[in-house]
């Protein structure tokens, strides 16, 4: 019998399958390989040692455990199909997945208010505890529409932000770290619902109650539609939060006119008044010239408000053309592959 796990970790571009671990109770033998959909995996390294194995695989978008619902404009988890072969036909096989450990230091839970349910995903590090004396900070980060849904972990695989704050927490900021998740409807509204943003303010109030946040150290950073709401967020309430990272957004309102197709290049002008507000805020935000989703346009108007009143705490990292693959949409990749940006973030205090 052959037992095989295989290693699923979340990287720029989401959750993939990237190693195998065999054992079994025979000698394996050297000649084996993989294939998936009928593609051959190629190998970065293997190491074989008698009844056990470990193999390192290239990336590649096979091995992708989530694929795109356009329709509804949603990721939806598949495992993929991996196949090995040089076993021989007579021996059995089981195979189990394992996900990114990662994900285990999360606890999932939902929120409820009057008028809607909000699934979200927490991390806590090991001291912060309801009843620490110690005051800690807090990132709420807000995902994309294609995160949309209400089973706590997928803004938790779409890509390795999330990760990436975990990290620097666990390792470098005694913090704690809220990723809450917005359900799914037909229109790709996500947080831009009222009763949404009013959740999570009550959800914010709560967890900085119980795990008794620095108050001056709350920060909040969104993808696309969650970047979006994060320059909302700051507009509206720049007395809650110490910093924004809004990565391939623009500054969103509720009565305001929207230029362009909906996920085909859409944004939003900042109004004077808005411009005032997050003029206030240290905020770093990101974007890709050749944005197909999200325009452009929107985050170097803000740029330009905000140095029209002499704002100068707003830093904006504009990649250009062809630098952002292969998605010129996912700029946070990139934002969150900097060194500086999370020193720069933890950094910030109201």
């Amino acid at each position: 019998m052959i037992q095989i796990i295989y290693n699923r970790e979340v990287l720029d571009n989401g959750d993939f399958v990237t190693s195998a671990d065999i054992t079994t109770d025979n000698t394996l033998p050297e000649n084996i390989t993989f294939t998936v959909d009928n593609k051959i995996i190629e190998l970065r390294d293997k190491k074989i040692n008698n009844e056990n194995a470990h193999f390192d695989f290239e990336t590649i978008p096979e091995l992708c455990t989530l694929s795109f619902d356009r329709e509804k404009f949603i990721n939806r988890l598949s495992l993929p199909q991996i196949v090995m072969h040089g076993a021989g036909k007579d021996t059995d096989i089981h195979v189990k997945f394992k996900c990114d450990p990662y994900m285990n230091e999360f606890e999932q839970d939902i929120f409820q208010t009057d008028e809607i349910e909000l699934s979200y995903s927490l991390y806590a590090s090991p001291y912060a505890s309801p009843n620490s004396e110690k005051k800690r900070p807090l990132v709420l980060f807000l995902h994309g529409s294609g995160e949309r849904g209400f089973d706590n972990q997928m803004p938790l695989l779409a890509n390795d932000v999330p990760k990436t704050l975990y990290e620097y927490a666990k390792n470098k900021e005694d913090a704690v770290i809220l990723v809450p998740q917005a359900t799914w409807a037909p229109t790709l509204n996500g947080w831009f619902r009222k009763e949404f943003r009013k959740a999570l303010l009550t959800l914010l109030d709560s967890i900085v109650e119980k795990f008794n946040i620095d108050k001056n150290r709350i920060y909040l950073s969104g993808l696309s539609n969650g970047a979006s709401t994060t320059w909302y967020m700051g507009a509206k309430h720049s007395d809650i939060f110490a910093a924004l990272v809004p990565c391939s957004g623009y500054v969103y309102d509720d009565n305001k006119e929207a230029f362009g197709e909906q996920g085909k290049g859409r944004y939003m002008l900042v109004t004077n008044d808005e411009a005032k507000a997050l003029s206030k805020l240290p905020i770093w935000t990101f974007h890709a010239e050749d944005d197909p989703t999200v325009g452009i346009l929107g985050t170097k108007k803000v740029k330009e408000a905000i140095a029209n009143i002499g704002g100068n705490k707003l830093k904006v990292t504009i990649y250009p053309k062809g630098t952002v693959t292969p998605n010129p949409h996912a700029s946070w990749a990139f934002a969150y592959n900097n060194s500086e940006l999370l020193p720069w973030l933890f950094d910030q205090h109201k």
